[in-house]
């Protein structure tokens, strides 16, 4: 949407309306358009003798599907973030599991090339020594 506040008319149920508001015209004129097929899926059910209540009815439709979508948004979200939770916490265990093997691994490593290093030194020490 765009800052600027433009002027768009639509036809909504057979009138024409001036809207001014801070959407593009497309955009506008898409929801208005929306709001026009509700209003005349709502004559098409029954009679009714006023506009009013053709637009109350449309009104309720609309907000139903609203509370529909946003419901089904919501079960989703949640459901995302209790996956990307599980997830987290396994790859947490996998790199708790992995440190704990290269921490174990690598301490026989360590301790043998200190072991390879001190008998180095004493094989060299050794033979310095005159017998």
């Amino acid at each position: 949407m765009s800052n600027r506040n433009e002027v768009t008319r639509v036809n909504i149920f057979g009138r024409e309306y001036t809207i001014r508001g801070a959407g593009s015209p497309a955009y506008i004129s898409e929801i208005a358009h929306y709001v026009d097929l509700k209003m005349r899926q709502m004559t098409d059910n029954a009679t009714m003798a006023s506009t009013a209540k053709v637009a109350i009815f449309a009104a309720l439709n609309i907000a139903d599907e609203l509370y529909q979508k946003r419901e089904k948004y919501e079960e989703l979200e949640e459901s995302q973030s209790s996956e990307l939770t599980h997830l987290a916490d396994r790859i947490e265990q996998t790199l708790s599991e992995t440190s704990h093997s290269s921490v174990s691994s690598a301490s026989p490593d360590s301790d043998s090339s200190a072991m390879i290093e001190a008998s180095a030194i004493q094989q060299n020490s050794t033979s310095d020594i005159p017998r």
